[in-house]
């Protein structure tokens, strides 16, 4: 048995970027900064961020755009994010090969003040 499950509850660390094909498919992506914070042995205060792309497809992707037009997602929007993680080969622009992870969303939710998420939907 096996599971690639990820939870995340973070900002985002750049407005969506959301791309409609052709094909009636349609892709969302952003980076999502999640912080770790914990005191040393020595008694400083630490803060460790982590930074993960986030990519979403078809209905999720166009709630996202949604709630993007609408102001609700957007640079520093804290969101809980569930989904797998995926690793991807591309090639950098001097022709290296590398190996980056990102996270496919399955499931986004707002979170936040009711001031800021009025009239928003819950959950996708």
């Amino acid at each position: 048995m096996s599971l690639n499950k990820v939870m995340l509850i973070g900002h985002l660390g750049q407005d969506p970027v959301v791309k409609y094909y052709e094909n009636n498919r349609v892709v969302a992506q952003f980076s999502m900064a999640t912080q770790e914070q914990y005191t040393d042995k020595n008694g400083e205060h630490k803060v460790e961020t982590e930074w993960h792309n986030i990519e979403s497809w078809d209905l999720l992707a166009k709630n996202v755009d949604q709630w993007k037009m609408k102001g609700y997602l957007k640079k520093g929007s804290q969101v809980y994010v569930e989904g797998k993680i995926r690793s991807e080969l591309y090639k950098d622009k001097n022709g290296v090969e590398t190996m980056r992870k990102k996270i496919k969303a399955n499931q986004i939710q707002l979170l936040g003040s009711a001031k800021t998420n009025i009239d928003k939907p819950s959950e996708v």
